[in-house]
């Protein structure tokens, strides 16, 4: 518990110093900075102590983590932010997904034991349609392109072998 009251004692002590920097700073520009890094020191502090809350607490789902750092990102950085974090959130837990679905499509067994950790089969089905774009984009890097540069030809793919593999695990 002391670890605490230090980190709230120096977290106080950076407040009162801007505060006491924008009650005497001797143009309203440097005041009205010193007012906007106050704002913006509280926000973040606040949305950190909702995320260790809620880390503390647990996450149910990924959406709810998400939709609390999109929250934190439109208020502080606007929608062009937003856009890229959403877009970079789709492209990374994507192709990780469709990398593992990929890997139970050719039976290899640690990509069957990561969605038995992390899926029922209702919340695979749905990620398996929101990343099925993902799923063709892993493919063609990992079958199609190699195959391409080694004059060999491409194991097919099927996306119903997917998800009756995934039925097989998962029910």
């Amino acid at each position: 518990m002391r670890e605490y009251k230090d980190l709230i004692a120096v977290l106080l002590a950076i407040l009162t110093l801007i505060v006491i920097g924008a009650l005497f700073s001797p143009t309203f520009e440097e005041q009205k900075s010193f007012w906007m890094l106050l704002i913006n020191i509280v926000v973040l502090l606040f949305a950190f102590g909702l995320l260790a809350t809620l880390a503390y607490i647990g996450f149910k789902s990924f959406a709810l983590y998400g939709a609390v750092v999109v929250a934190i990102v439109m208020v502080m950085f606007g929608l062009y932010w937003v856009m890229t974090i959403v877009g970079m959130t789709y492209l990374i837990w994507g192709f990780i997904f469709g990398f593992e679905a990929l890997l139970v499509a050719y039976r290899v067994k640690s990509a069957e034991e990561w969605f038995k950790d992390r899926y029922t089969y209702e919340s695979f089905y749905r990620e398996y349609r929101i990343f099925y774009p993902m799923i063709m984009v892993v493919y063609t890097i990992v079958e199609v392109l190699p195959c391409l540069l080694g004059f060999e030809k491409p194991k097919r793919f099927e996306a119903n072998v997917i998800v009756k593999r995934m039925q097989e695990i998962l029910k």
